[in-house]
């Protein structure tokens, strides 16, 4: 139900429940959700307000409308193998997506006295005319192994393949570990979190090249619309 005491909108209520049912599993691709009449029984609200959180939705690509037949779940989770962690870009490519970067910071640190470039985007998806961020990606790479890497453009050029073009450099291995982080604003805004929603997953580790050199550290945080197939080897001799 609706909160009628509370100072957000019913309609920003009405559309993060929606949204959340939808992330959830609730309504699944290619599914209608309920219709306008239904929702206002259910929702004990009024039209105008059911059409301005579906609008909401259609902006975001969850949703899309089909005259005469009803509201329909569009967007279905992306499915990410962690055996092929690095090169979201390239992920997206072979699944013919367009990939879409937003640099929120660039600079160098200095961390145990190795200095580093650190990087940090909003990583997503663009359907027709929408972007749905997925995560919020941060690299640090060493100077000495990468000089000049700053002056690329990360919002226009996969990091990767700047990587394996201008330096040579490949990426193979990754040791990365899996655990909650609490929702901060900032996730919170460009994710797309819903208010009840109070930790993500994060997955954070390292990166390796072919000789086995540590070329990346990385910190990946993602949206609960992700879902995941993680596959691995057990050796043969391990008893359960």
């Amino acid at each position: 139900m609706l909160d009628r005491n509370n100072f957000t909108p019913l309609y920003i209520q009405l559309h993060r429940q929606l949204r959340l049912n939808i992330v959830n599993g609730e309504y699944k691709q290619g599914e209608a959700i309920p219709s306008e009449s239904e929702m206002m029984k259910l929702f004990q609200t009024t039209r105008g307000t059911i059409r301005k959180a579906l609008s909401l939705l259609v902006n975001e690509g969850l949703v899309h409308q089909v005259r005469g037949k009803g509201t329909f779940v569009r967007l279905s989770p992306l499915q990410y193998s962690i055996t092929n962690f690095g090169g979201f870009t390239d992920y997206l490519n072979n699944r013919n997506e367009v990939a879409v970067s937003k640099v929120l910071e660039q600079s160098r640190v200095t961390i145990e006295g190795t200095e580093y470039y650190q990087l940090t985007r909003a990583r997503g998806v663009q359907k027709e005319d929408v972007i749905s961020y997925l995560m919020i990606d941060t690299s640090l790479l060493p100077v000495s192994l990468f000089p000049g890497l700053d002056k690329f453009d990360f919002e226009n050029e996969s990091l990767y393949k700047v990587l394996r073009e201008k330096y040579q450099v490949t990426p193979t291995r990754s040791e990365i570990s899996l655990s909650p982080v609490l929702v901060d604003d900032q996730m919170r805004e460009i994710l797309k979190v819903d208010e009840k929603e109070v930790a993500l997953l994060k997955a954070e580790g390292n990166i390796y090249d072919e000789n086995d050199v540590k070329i990346e550290i990385v910190k990946i945080v993602y949206t609960s619309s992700i879902e995941f197939n993680i596959m691995t080897s057990i050796a043969p001799n391990v008893h359960k």
